[in-house]
């Protein structure tokens, strides 16, 4: 890292210094370890996240709640996700991101693992509340940990790779759900992310840019402009004029893209075998098809976004998915041509690519000492108040069924289509302390 010389000590004794211009340089096996350690955070998160999605069926007559109904548990998860990523977001910044990623593993992890000895459904949706924390405090620290690390050329590709990771462990939870005949045990599997967790302890190294910012706080070598935001709160930092509208219109944009697999993603696996009589194998194979295609879009967009910004690549996904649902409203309102609904599911799987550069852009337009909450307010707040969607989504399925509640999903693709015309794009930018 390099730096301009230090000044001499302002009038009232305020020791300042110019800004770094240039990112620390990480190891090329630094940066595939906290690679590594981002995909496992992420990646588990999701097979315990959509858990309840593939086991719907068997939990709801387990407990002998309806759709609507059960929609309160994965509404909870996201509302735990809102809670989750603003409390890890504000612990990330305050201790590091290595030590927060870990205590949000333990914690998604083990809550879902207790779900084994739930004995109702008010405890099996307490439960799904604290893994909505965990997993929402993953996400906006481990892609503050990625954007600080990773090249700023290549920045928007370890993002999707960040998001593909959710393929094989959506795959593995697929496999799990058809295979368990006890739903339970599939929970109690859910708990061994944890492991994960003395790995990363050992094997990855601290972000160098937090570390940094520490260093110099403590010596009080900060630029003045920096050290004055500095000295407030990271909350105070959060809600002021250069911080708040980037909350704002990430929160809308978030909200519009989690609306989309929170209300698609949840009921597909239903609609599946219920109105298109699919088997569970078969069902399944779909399922499985689409998360690849999903694995290929989320890679595809992040690397298409180093080249062409994280904008316009965006919208441009999100525009496609829109059309996408709109076309399977429309059959699904009709009552014909529910065949079609597989082939366009799978469509709607690789535009799905725009979750790829979220964790990267949202990183890129936070400063270092508040990157993790920054990205985790506006990302995880939106998630927590798309859980609408899916209590909707869930009133839609018992009353019209689960075509229409699949439907809906353009509703969240339409939202974000739009107010990410509004985000600003800082695509590749140097991430330094002192900013």
């Amino acid at each position: 890292m390099t730096a301009e010389q230090d000044r001499p000590p302002a009038a009232g004794g305020t020791t300042t210094t110019a800004t770094i211009t240039e990112s620390p340089e990480y190891t090329p096996g630094e940066r595939r370890r906290i690679l590594g350690a981002a995909c496992l955070g992420w990646g588990m998160e999701y097979f315990d996240f959509m858990l309840p999605t593939l086991l719907a069926g068997a939990i709801m007559a387990h407990y002998g709640v309806s759709a609507g109904v059960f929609g309160v548990a994965i509404a909870g998860q996201l509302v735990g996700s809102a809670i989750g990523g603003v409390l890890f977001g504000w612990l990330g910044d305050r201790y590091g991101r290595r030590r927060t990623l870990i205590w949000s593993i333990l914690i998604y992890s083990v809550a879902t693992g207790l779900v084994f000895v739930a004995p109702n459904f008010a405890v099996f949706v307490v439960l799904r509340v604290l893994t909505g924390v965990g997993t929402g405090g993953e996400w906006a620290v481990g892609f503050a940990w990625l954007n600080e690390a990773w090249a700023p050329k290549r920045r928007g590709l370890g993002g999707g790779l960040v998001q593909a990771s959710l393929w094989p462990a959506y795959a593995l939870a697929v496999l799990v759900a058809q295979l368990v005949v006890d739903w339970r045990v599939a929970f109690l599997i859910g708990v061994l992310p944890a492991l994960a967790c003395v790995w990363i302890r050992f094997a990855c190294r601290e972000s160098r840019q937090w570390e940094e910012l520490q260093r110099r706080k403590a010596e009080g070598l900060l630029t003045d402009a920096t050290a004055a935001k500095a000295s407030r709160s990271t909350w105070r930092q959060l809600v002021a004029r250069d911080s708040l509208p980037i909350v704002l219109v990430g929160l809308v944009v978030a909200f519009g893209a989690q609306w989309v697999p929170y209300t698609a993603t949840a009921w597909m696996p239903s609609m599946l075998k219920t109105d298109l009589g699919l088997d569970a194998g078969t069902a399944s194979t779909v399922l499985y098809v689409a998360a690849a295609i999903s694995f290929v879009g989320f890679i595809l967009a992040g690397w298409l976004s180093d080249r062409f910004g994280r904008r316009p690549v965006f919208v441009a996904f999100a525009a496609l998915q829109t059309v996408t649902f709109a076309v399977m409203l429309a059959l699904a309102l009709g009552g014909e041509g529910l065949g079609n609904f597989v082939w366009l599911y799978l469509a709607s799987s690789l535009f799905l690519g725009y979750f790829g550069i979220f964790g990267v852009w949202f990183g890129e337009l936070f400063p270092t000492r508040i990157r993790s909450l920054g990205s985790a307010a506006a990302y995880n707040v939106g998630r927590g108040l798309s859980g609408i969607g899916t209590i909707i989504g869930g009133v839609v399925a018992t009353s019209a069924g689960y075509g229409i509640a699949v439907g809906i999903a353009v509703v969240g693709a339409a939202i974000v289509t739009v107010a990410a015309l509004f985000l600003r794009d800082r695509a590749g930018r140097v991430i330094t302390a002192d900013e």
